[in-house]
């Protein structure tokens, strides 16, 4: 990476988290990373902000799985713990910088080192950590997802290096719609017919920037590259099919392919929910997040509908498997289960997962009168019209 672009990338992340002189902040990323950690370190330092970073080789990222037992994945990091008490911020960088570590990894140790770090997750939430989390291309993960570098390179640095502007400007559009809206119906013609209802729910804006009016919203975290509207919708309510062409497993990291996700009263039917490809893997993960959250939680809310977003980034216009990038498509929405107190929502789980459509879907909102607005249609906004 030329030393322009890291400068660029590393701005505009130290940017994004509104930090204070005087707050502290955490990075974590890998080592094929480490020149942009320290650029964001250094830019930090030099604001008065308290640091510590710590990056990882992919070697060492796998021998953990490989030789620490399970018992002891499961267990949560007292130091962690106690690093939450004094931490404002704290960004990751996505690795391994392979993806493919990550399929051989047993999935019970997997889901044993996510049940271990839930004391830390709720610890931070109830602080109010604000976070970023931040994708990162390699040829590795290109390969992975059968995309060119080029591409992938395009949309995550060119994505996350998009003006505000942009962002702020469809945005508005959708927010100015949406918040007096009772319900939100989405269609495509590959079968996606769902159904939510969104009525007295806050409306989150991704436009790149944890603001002060959205640190007293609690709304702390967001991703990099930004451009998203999203909202909690009513957990208990939503009737409807959504196809997701290509997500990969939370867990594992495999791809899952050509998923129709059925909701009943706002919970994901697993009987009649399908996949292409690997459907066992998707009910697997979604299974075992339910015995972690028994274990963790309450109320077990782990299959409900959690979040509804909508893509804003214009420089992202294809799916490709990736998250970070295929969430922020316009012309798409995403619908997740799981975990959405952080922006509204009641439930809090240890899964939070997204499930992005096809482009070209169309987005009603529903009026209490009856009314309705079509926002988005066949991908575009109404507005482009």
């Amino acid at each position: 990476m030329k030393a322009s672009l890291r400068k660029m990338l590393a701005k505009q992340i130290t940017s994004s988290m509104n930090m204070k002189k005087n707050e502290t902040l955490l990075i974590k990323g890998g080592l094929h990373q480490q020149e942009l950690v320290e650029e964001i370190a250094l830019l930090s330092l030099e604001r008065g902000i308290d640091v510590f970073f710590s990056t990882r080789s992919d070697k060492f990222y796998g021998a953990v799985y490989d030789r620490v037992p399970t018992k002891f994945l499961s267990t949560t990091s007292k130091m962690s713990l106690k690093l939450v008490d004094v931490l404002n911020n704290y960004i990751v960088l996505e690795y391994p910088k392979d993806p493919k570590i990550e399929e051989n990894i047993p999935h019970k140790k997997m889901s044993a080192a996510i049940a271990g770090s839930q004391a830390v997750s709720k610890k931070m939430d109830k602080k109010g950590v604000k976070w970023c989390y931040v994708g990162y291309p390699s040829k590795e993960l290109a390969d992975y997802l059968e995309v060119k570098y080029s591409l992938l390179k395009k949309f995550i640095f060119d994505g996350m290096l998009v003006g505000r502007d942009v962002l702020i400007k469809k945005s508005e559009f959708l927010v100015r719609h949406l918040k007096k809206a009772k319900y939100v119906h989405v269609t495509d013609e590959f079968g996606t017919n769902l159904r939510l209802k969104i009525f007295n729910r806050r409306i989150n804006v991704d436009d790149g920037f944890i603001s002060d009016k959205d640190i007293r919203n609690k709304d702390v975290g967001g991703n990099l590259p930004a451009g998203e509207v999203f909202i909690a919708p009513i957990e208990t309510t939503g009737e409807g099919v959504l196809i997701s062409p290509k997500r990969r497993d939370k867990f594992t990291g495999k791809i899952i392919e050509n998923i129709r996700l059925v909701f009943k009263k706002g919970k994901l039917d697993l009987r009649k929910t399908t996949a292409e490809k690997n459907e066992n893997l998707l009910k697997k993960t979604i299974r075992k997040s339910v015995e972690i959250d028994r274990k963790h939680y309450k109320t077990i809310r782990t299959t409900n509908v959690a979040e509804l977003g909508i893509g804003l980034n214009p420089v992202i216009n294809k799916i490709i498997g990736y998250l970070l990038t295929d969430e922020k498509i316009g012309g798409t929405i995403h619908v997740a289960i799981g975990k959405n107190n952080m922006y509204g929502g009641t439930s809090d789980s240890s899964l939070h997962w997204d499930f992005v459509t096809h482009q070209g879907v169309t987005l009603n909102a529903v009026y209490p009168n009856g009314r309705e607005k079509t926002l988005i249609e066949n991908g575009k906004f109404c507005y482009e019209n």
